[in-house]
């Protein structure tokens, strides 16, 4: 009898078949992926935010000299310059510096 249902339970859908160790290519690997990821342990501190940027370079006197040259230009050309908002302005300003230093922003 014992020998009838050791045959039974060694059959592969039976729910009472001892676990085997069976062989699977992925387990190694999966495992040694496993090794590489840091353990996230509860006394871990989240890494530092990153620095703010570095301030822009300050403006030397020849640029801003030139800069205030180009403002007074556009308000001569420009029709309704004291109406526009600040954004425009920007705008305008941004454009006549791209064109006269060739600079791609």
């Amino acid at each position: 009898m014992s020998e009838l249902i050791r045959r039974v339970n060694s059959k592969p859908g039976s729910p009472f078949a001892a676990p085997r160790a069976s062989y699977s290519p992925f387990a190694k690997s999966s495992k040694t992926m496993l090794k590489r990821i840091a353990p996230l342990h509860a006394n871990r501190r989240t890494p530092p935010p990153p620095p703010p940027r570095p301030p822009p370079p300050k403006k030397t006197k020849k640029q801003l000299e030139m800069e205030e040259k180009w403002e007074m230009e556009l308000e001569e050309s420009v029709e309704g310059w004291y109406a526009m908002d600040d954004g425009e302005r920007a705008a305008l300003r941004r454009a006549k510096r791209e064109a006269m230093l060739g600079v791609d922003d």
